[in-house]
């Protein structure tokens, strides 16, 4: 901030800080919106007692590729809608305020990316249901995108969600009742746009000195 006044760089952060506080909350408000179907869903099949697994992806069957799209809004149970709900609004939130420019097309692309995948591949056996291949997604993104921007920012966020989320492994390996091909489409999903965007400036930055604005500044001729 080469120019300022000392009294204008302390106005110049306070503003700064406001309007970053208040572009936290936004996000996190439009992770809480992003989330509210799923629940939407859920209440639905509670009132109506009716069960819309079948909505789910049904690999290797025609009508089970709609479960693409409707599959992450879709929870076997309470327990299983709140340990996604959680991981999610927790992801968002980090992704939303991280990554801002790239945030849409990661969200977009593991959702597809991963549905795909699972009905090509998985056993013909089960309807695949929940978000979990946005979740493996959105996290293999931040972490891959930390080790390959070079950049202190990213790889400080790339260890937040190693720190909080490294146990989410365990979910590539086969089990019963989870669909952990999900889990690693999702995971690949994540590292392919990791590497589209590596070079690209999708970072959410603080304001670049030299693009202040020009009534920040002092009139040296004076």
């Amino acid at each position: 901030m080469a120019g300022l006044r000392p009294e204008q760089q302390l106005q110049y952060m306070s503003s700064q800080n406001r309007n970053e506080e208040k572009t936290f909350w936004l996000r996190l408000g439009l992770s809480v919106l992003l989330i509210a179907p799923m629940w939407l869903v859920k209440a639905y099949e509670w009132y109506a007692k009716v069960e819309l697994s079948r909505l789910g992806i049904f690999p290797g069957n025609t009508s089970g590729l709609k479960g693409i799209f409707f599959a992450p809004f879709i929870h076997g149970n309470l327990e299983h809608l709140l340990y996604n709900s959680a991981a999610l609004l927790f992801l968002l939130t980090v992704l939303l305020n991280s990554y801002p420019f790239a945030a849409g097309a990661v969200i977009v692309f593991s959702q597809l990316f991963s549905g795909l995948i699972v009905w090509l591949f998985a056993a013909e056996d089960a309807y695949h249901i929940g978000s979990s291949g946005i979740i493996y997604g959105i996290a293999a993104f931040l972490i891959s995108s930390g080790f390959l921007r070079k950049d202190r920012y990213a790889f400080s966020v790339a260890i937040l969600i190693l720190l909080t989320y490294g146990g989410i492994a365990a979910g590539f390996f086969p089990k019963e009742g989870i669909s952990w091909q999900s889990h690693i489409a999702g995971a690949i999903a994540g590292m392919i746009m990791a590497l589209i965007f590596r070079n690209v400036n999708v970072i959410a930055n603080t304001e670049d000195e030299d693009e202040l604005p020009k009534e920040h500044f002092f009139d040296e001729s004076n």
